[in-house]
């Protein structure tokens, strides 16, 4: 591929939104250097666009920008692993010159990755340069083997992948038909495997969940009916004093409701503790500050849904022995 690719790619496909040509730098023994510290790290050549595909955040000072490309200037942003071996602790790098495969490079930036999916090398080991820089400083020419690019809202990643597939066989006069000359990698076809993974955890879950909710409500509605057997006497006094249906049915339906309730609080309670502890231990052994999964948490319409579900169950749990109390006859009450 070459520059005239990613002219017409970025000119014809639609789907396209953030693209990248990578060109990659030589890594031998102690290639990055500063002073007397030095380190063996990858080096790629890139654009603007390629933090924005990576997810990368600042830990100091900027990006590559366009300026750089275009001016084929001679900076560079660090990973966080060749900061921390070149630098001293929260020395400030920035304004500061490394050696680069024997060419100085100012550090205008420090990155991190805000996501454990990475493009071709791994970011907190790898010093990064602009495009250009790399094309003219090292005599790469203008050709480059691989680009990132993501989709635009409303595009899914193998309709992109298939658009600029078909933009470089058209370019370079490979059949359509051949379908290994374009060699690609879907980040799409990936998450969706997790997903459909993570579709049959939560599928699972769900049916322990109403397993053991179900038990639950089996074994409420079993302490009331002995609670009502216990009572036929108390109920039987009451309606021959006089007490309505609902009234009886009220008794029977709150003392189920609140059991059902107050266990389903303290469960909850219980719950949230749990997840606090995991997610303090996620965040003191990651050393990077991210995960592959995110912080556990409970929302906010997850606790009211499962609070409505809780006084639902406790109703269900509650309705047999209210039809069980509202049928005993005042004169056998008394009487057993």
């Amino acid at each position: 591929m070459n520059s005239r690719d990613l002219v017409l790619i970025r000119q014809r496909a639609e789907s396209v939104e953030h693209i990248s040509p990578m060109l990659y730098g030589s890594r031998s023994e102690n290639n990055t250097v500063r002073g007397m510290k030095s380190g063996t790290y990858s080096n790629m050549g890139v654009m603007t666009d390629f933090f924005k595909v990576s997810r990368m955040e600042l830990i100091h000072g900027r990006e590559i920008n366009e300026m750089d490309v275009e001016n084929r200037r001679k900076v560079c942003v660090l990973g966080r692993e060749v900061y921390e071996t070149l630098f001293e602790k929260d020395e400030d790098p920035l304004g500061q010159y490394i050696r680069l495969n024997g060419m100085f490079f100012q550090v205008v930036g420090v990155i991190r990755p805000l996501s454990e999916i990475n493009v071709s090398s791994y970011p907190p080991r790898t010093v990064y340069i602009p495009f250009t820089t790399m094309q003219h400083t090292f005599m790469r020419g203008d050709y480059f083997w691989e680009l990132v690019c993501t989709a635009r809202k409303g595009y899914s990643a193998s309709i992109v992948e298939e658009e600029v597939k078909s933009i470089l066989r058209t370019a370079h006069d490979i059949s359509p038909t051949d379908r290994t000359a374009v060699g690609s990698y879907n980040l799409e076809k990936e998450f969706l495997k997790f997903q459909g993974l993570f579709t049959g955890i939560d599928l699972l879950i769900l049916f322990v969940g109403l397993g053991a909710l179900l038990s639950g409500v089996i074994g409420i509605s079993n302490i009331m009916l002995v609670t009502v057997r216990e009572r036929m006497r108390e109920i039987g006094v009451r309606r021959a004093l006089g007490a309505k249906p609902y009234q009886i049915l009220r008794q029977i339906m709150s003392e189920s409701l609140l059991l059902t309730t107050l266990a389903g609080l303290l469960g909850f309670l219980a719950a949230v503790g749990i997840l606090a502890l995991v997610q303090s231990a996620m965040e003191i052994n990651s050393e990077e500050g991210f995960s592959v999964f995110g912080p556990p948490l409970i929302s906010f319409d997850l606790a009211l849904g499962a609070m409505g579900i809780l006084i639902l169950s406790g109703a269900v749990a509650g309705l047999m022995p209210t039809l069980k109390a509202l049928q005993i006859k005042a004169i056998d009450a008394i009487r057993d």
